[in-house]
């Protein structure tokens, strides 16, 4: 009972003592873990604050590095002006004029030299004993510079010597003066020195023509420290020590590389270096001093929030360790105690106590989250750093300028690549608004785009125009966000030359070149804009379509060159003819457009209209000569005729090719019916490129037949159209639409194929001599001209026999004015052997020049003179005046149109060899033609 009750007491015991323990050692823990956060932060701590002095020092060096190397750069140039001095005094000694300074040439020359000099006060040239007898300068009273330690030592070592700073005697100026001994050739011993005097604002002009940093100072002092030179200029330091120069030395002397602050507040690294030495050995000095505030203040900075990041994250880690800790740890000692009382009672809690203790294996899970949590962070740190100096680099590469704004618009920092191109110098925009600065008309844009910049919180981009230097420029602004914060960046760009090049490509895409006027794309958008305005103002709008007429004559008779000069012409007259609210166009070619705005516009169609006539029927000269053209106008106006620019224009158009239809030098108002014509017209050109590429098209042929005997020896080819709804047409049907859709050429060249394939069944019925007679226009020779089509001289002596079996038919038209390429076809035609009928003799414009400059071998006689024979005597005078012409020049006669037996008997019997007409037969188709008989029974003469 006692060992129990002995056990049963160490229990109590144990049970009283544990919470005692438990809060002791809560505390003990806390302590130490704490202890061991503190001492695991010292390294980094120290380590921070070393670095941080490190890169001080570094900073400091990088900037005592840069102020030695512009320091010596300073030097380096001074050395390089004396070097020049001296090469110029050592030139100057050589001369013949200073050989002797007592000569009057020396006292005349040297003023001259002085004058071409812009860096010199004065040049003299003193004797040996130092009196100054020769001077650029007139001399007040007599001058020996003798006790000059420059001079001295020029004479004495007989070398180039550079004086101190001293009042000149000469110029009466603060100087510096250089020597060169002056030793005429043949002697050892100098005569004398040529000196040259510098002032003192020669050395500050040229040291603050030095490119220097912004809040760098920079000064040269004499023997005595005294400034003679500054940067920036100060003229109350010139002449003072530089100990009292605040900026720079803050009233003390101090050793070069040295970090001093100046009474300016600036702290700076001065250099000195030694300029030269005067004529007593005595130092002249370049001191400058940069500053590096900045510098040091970030370096300060980087310093601060590192140690602040330091501290932050070993707050953040203590509050996790010590919680870590109270749940990790002290929890489970609970549950432990809990557990002793528990056993105590005889009870325990297997499953409670293991919960609470499996949970102190977390503290290495929450120790490895920690470490990959600060890892990742660190990186991120490290590529934001690295973006932000890419960003800033970038920003520095671009030819923009760019200002960081706050949120009320004031400039925070800004970047300029030109500085031409601001309003003001720069130091003045800093902690500025924007709306402080701009002037009215680019406020007003500016305040417009940074509301709706606000609205839409997405980046805007407008174009002002600012007044710079009495030059108007032209800007592209873009306002943007910046991220994770409420500022914003305003990038702008000098966009006048891209404007201006732009306008300049606007105006040349809208321009016809070779005329100037506007061309057709400014005419469509000229013609919405006035269709849009007479709309809106309920007004008439008048489309003027002028289409020149026998431009192309001009071109194939002068030359492209003459037809362009007659275009300019032209065009010209057009403007004169126009008042200044009107517009007129090149449309295409030879045709221009004009419109008529206003509400009188169709009160003066009539007289421009007319105006225009009649100034393009007067004669153009050019290069000498005097050409007459004449014009064809469509005139369309809106509402009335169209309702579109577009259906103005086509109204317009049509108009003018019912005027060009009925002979030219017309005008013509545009009518309904105007338009179902033209309506058939297009679906006649539509339709004639269907019928070629479904070959609708056949030749019909009619006899010509010998007038003597009845023979059938000849076949005019006449080409039909086969038309799925209009049925069999002829030429005169739809040879105007092929003439104006261009297909001349293919329609002939499609009836000398046909006729070449027939000919062989024509002959096996006929006989061998039996020929083809084949119509060639001059609209095909024309454009057989520019490479068109088939050579039909080569066609046909490759696909005919070699005996004339195809005859060519031409018209007058054709020779009228004929073009070389005529001229050679012809040749061509006779060179093949192939045989060339002139047809419609006489009914054109008939000129004997034809045969005394081509051979025809046939001479087709007009079926109105055929018709009106034998009854009219002109008719019968002309035909046998035909018929005699036949003959004396060796040509058959075909006599076209013979429908009467009395026409037939009238050829007959004055020797006429070949006849045509519906007396004989119409034309028909191939079949038909076939079933003729060889020879057709005729009437006897």
């Amino acid at each position: 009972m006692r060992v129990f009750q002995g056990k049963a007491g160490d229990m109590v015991a144990l049970t009283n003592i544990l919470p005692p323990l438990r809060k002791m050692k809560s505390r003990r823990l806390r302590t130490r873990l704490q202890a061991l956060i503190l001492l695991a932060a010292v390294p980094s701590a120290l380590s921070i604050v070393y670095f941080g002095i490190d890169s001080y020092q570094v900073e400091v060096d990088r900037n005592s590095a840069e102020t030695r190397r512009i320091t010596s750069q300073l030097v380096a140039t001074q050395h390089g002006l004396i070097a020049d001095t001296e090469s110029f005094l050592r030139k100057l000694s050589l001369s013949e004029a200073v050989q002797d300074p007592t000569d009057q040439k020396c006292g005349a020359f040297l003023p001259q030299v002085l004058q071409l000099s812009h860096i010199y006060q004065n040049l003299g040239a003193p004797r040996w004993d130092g009196e100054l007898l020769c001077n650029a300068l007139p001399l007040r009273e007599p001058v020996n510079v003798s006790d000059r330690p420059y001079f001295r030592r020029a004479m004495d070592k007989e070398v180039f010597s550079v004086g101190t700073f001293q009042t000149d005697r000469a110029t009466g100026l603060t100087s510096v003066n250089f020597a060169h001994p002056i030793i005429p050739e043949g002697q050892k011993d100098p005569i004398g020195a040529v000196v040259a005097v510098l002032g003192l604002d020669w050395w500050s002009t040229h040291l603050m023509r030095e490119t220097l940093p912004e809040g760098a100072v920079a000064t040269i002092t004499d023997r005595e420290s005294r400034i003679v030179a500054v940067h920036p200029p100060d003229p109350t330091a010139l002449g003072q020590s530089l100990v009292g120069h605040g900026r720079l030395a803050g009233g003390t002397v101090v050793s070069d590389g040295a970090v001093v602050e100046g009474e300016d507040g600036v702290r700076r690294v001065v250099s000195r270096r030694i300029l030269f030495e005067d004529g007593e050995g005595q130092p002249i000095q370049v001191s400058l001093g940069l500053p590096v505030e900045e510098a040091l203040k970030q370096a300060r900075m980087t310093v601060f929030w590192r140690l602040l990041a330091l501290c932050s994250l070993v707050a953040i880690f203590s509050g996790l360790a010590l919680r870590m800790l109270e749940k990790q740890v002290l929890q489970p000692l609970g549950a432990l105690n809990r557990a002793i009382q528990g056993f105590e009672k005889g009870k325990v809690d297997e499953q409670l106590f293991d919960q609470k203790g499996a949970r102190i294996s977390d503290f290495e899970n929450i120790s490895n989250s920690f470490r990959r949590m600060s890892h990742a962070r660190l990186t991120a740190e490290t590529l934001e750093a690295e973006r932000r100096r890419q960003l800033q680099a970038l920003l520095q590469a671009l030819p923009d300028t760019y200002f960081r704004l706050s949120n009320d618009g004031t400039i925070l920092e800004y970047k300029a690549s030109n500085e031409q191109e601001l309003l003001m110098p720069p130091e003045m925009f800093l902690g500025r608004r924007v709306a402080d600065i701009l002037p009215v008309d680019a406020l007003s844009l500016y305040e417009a785009n940074v509301k709706r910049f606000r609205e839409t919180n997405e980046a805007v981009t407008w174009e002002y125009q600012l007044e710079i230097n009495a030059v108007q420029i032209d800007f592209e602004a873009r306002l943007q966000a910046i991220p994770g914060s409420n500022e914003m960046v305003l990038v702008v760009r000098n966009i006048s030359e891209v404007k201006r090049a732009r306008e300049k490509i606007l105006l040349q895409a809208r321009t016809d070149f070779l005329t100037r006027l506007p061309n057709r794309a400014s005419l469509t958008a000229e013609t919405e804009a006035a269709s849009f305005a007479a709309r809106e103002l309920g007004q008439a709008l008048v489309l003027m379509f002028v289409d020149l007429d026998g431009l192309k004559k001009v071109n194939d008779r002068m030359g492209h060159a003459t037809g362009d000069g007659l275009l300019k012409l032209v065009a010209q007259r057009l403007r004169s003819c126009l008042s200044d609210t009107d517009f007129v166009a090149r449309h295409a070619g030879d045709e221009f457009v004009i419109l008529l705005r206003g509400e009188t516009a169709l009160e003066r169609a009539d007289k421009v209209s007319q105006r225009v006539l009649n100034t393009m029927q007067r004669p153009f000269e050019i290069g000498g000569e005097k050409i007459s053209i004449a014009a064809s106008i469509g005139i369309a106006h809106s509402p009335t005729d169209a309702s579109t620019p577009q259906a103005l224009l086509s109204a317009a158009d049509q108009a003018m090719y019912l005027a060009k239809g009925e002979g030219g030098g017309r005008i013509r108002y545009y009518t309904p019916e105007i338009g179902n014509r033209n309506a058939h017209r297009l679906r006649m050109l539509d339709d004639l490129h269907r019928a070629l590429e479904f070959d609708e098209f056949d030749l019909h042929y009619q006899p010509i037949i010998n007038l003597q005997t009845g023979q059938v020896v000849l076949a005019e080819a006449l080409l039909r159209w086969n038309h799925p709804e209009f049925g069999l047409l002829t030429p005169d049907r739809f040879l105007p639409f092929a003439e104006e859709a261009g297909l001349m050429v293919e329609l002939g060249d499609t009836g000398l194929r046909r006729a070449c394939r027939d000919l062989t069944d024509f002959r096996d019925r006929f006989g061998t001599g039996f020929q083809i007679c084949v119509n060639h226009s001059p609209t095909e020779l024309s454009a057989r001209e520019h490479g068109h089509g088939l050579d039909w001289a080569r066609y046909i002596k490759e696909n005919t026999p070699h005996d004339a079996s195809i005859l060519i038919e031409i018209t007058e038209a054709a020779l009228l004015d004929p073009t070389p390429f005529t001229l050679a076809s012809l040749k061509a035609f006779r060179e093949s052997g192939i045989e060339v009928a002139l047809d419609d003799f006489g009914a054109g414009y008939s000129s004997l020049i034809y045969f005394l400059n081509n051979e025809f071998d046939y001479l087709k006689i007009d079926r109105e003179f055929a018709q009106n024979a034998p009854e009219s005597v002109r008719a019968t005078g002309l035909c046998e005046t035909i018929l005699g012409l036949s003959q004396r020049l060796g040509s058959k006669a075909i006599a076209e149109g013979i429908e009467r037996e009395a026409q037939l008997r009238f050829f007959q019997q004055r020797g006429c060899t070949l006849g045509q007409g519906f007396l004989f037969s119409k034309a028909l188709s191939k079949d038909d033609f076939m079933a003729l008989p060889q020879k057709i029974e005729l009437v006897t003469a």
